[in-house]
């Protein structure tokens, strides 16, 4: 049972991931990739003595927020589109549930921003130590927390677009990868001036949230500080596993009481 599980979720991960590459929406990487070659190439030409936090940084903000982005625009879409051009219909007369389809899109999601991630990163690593700047061991760190972040946001955006449409997916996504951080540390500051109620409420919203800025190593390369502790790394693991299951859960609830 669970094995046939595992082959229609990966089957319908698949077929998202195919789905993208037809619309192109690996493009972007591409597009990408030129901005970072000119971008170190421009910085290269002016020498880069002095400059190596800037670039390293300047670099991981780029692969940071273009991730993000793709995996945002890609999620919200997934589920509304199969609504939207009937295609749904066709996959759950099979021995298909409404929760393995939103598992499946939930892979394909995960899997594609990885492969774009990916490709950002190469390309950064590239830039940087064609001018010198070696990023170091904990670039690999930085690498892995970043899929789990994209894990994370695959999951979550796919539940908020069984609840709201594209468009706002993809505008509250965006407002809680974006805003992560300035959140979790208003939260901690107005924490420490706030009682009765308001504190509780306001540390509820502090662990109910994903803490995305958690996961963000890029001050740490930029710096050239050694690698984290492994079981950091794996702490953090299970604080995106425990997220992903909560919003998928949550999603597959509503989506049962979507009428189609």
């Amino acid at each position: 049972m669970l094995r046939r599980k595992f082959v229609v979720w990966g089957a319908l991960a698949q077929a998202a991931v195919l789905e993208a590459v037809r619309r192109k929406d690996l493009y972007v990487a591409m597009i990408l990739s030129f901005l970072m070659i000119g971008m170190a190439a421009l910085v290269g030409r002016f020498g880069v003595q002095g400059l190596d936090i800037f670039l390293k940084s300047a670099t991981l903000t780029v692969i940071n927020l273009l991730s993000v982005i793709l995996t945002i625009v890609f999620a919200a879409r997934q589920m509304p589109e199969e609504i939207s051009r009937r295609t749904i219909y066709p996959l759950l007369a099979r021995p298909i549930s409404r929760t393995d389809l939103l598992i499946g899109k939930f892979l394909g999601v995960f899997v594609l921003s990885g492969m774009g991630l990916l490709t950002f990163a190469l390309i950064g690593w590239g830039a940087l130590t064609a001018y010198g700047l070696h990023p170091g061991a904990i670039f690999w760190q930085y690498l892995i927390l970043r899929l789990f972040v994209l894990m994370l946001l695959s999951a979550v955006t796919i539940t908020i677009s069984v609840f709201l449409t594209p468009q706002a997916t993809v505008t509250i996504t965006l407002l809680l990868a974006v805003g992560s951080q300035a959140f979790s540390q208003s939260t901690l500051l107005l924490d420490k001036t706030s009682q009765g109620i308001g504190q509780v409420l306001l540390r509820g919203f502090y662990f109910l949230l994903p803490e995305l800025n958690l996961f963000d190593l890029s001050g740490k390369v930029s710096h050239g500080w050694k690698p984290v502790p492994v079981w950091v790394l794996v702490a953090l693991l299970g604080y995106a596993l425990l997220h992903c299951l909560v919003s998928l859960t949550v999603g597959a609830m509503r989506f049962k009481k979507v009428a189609l």
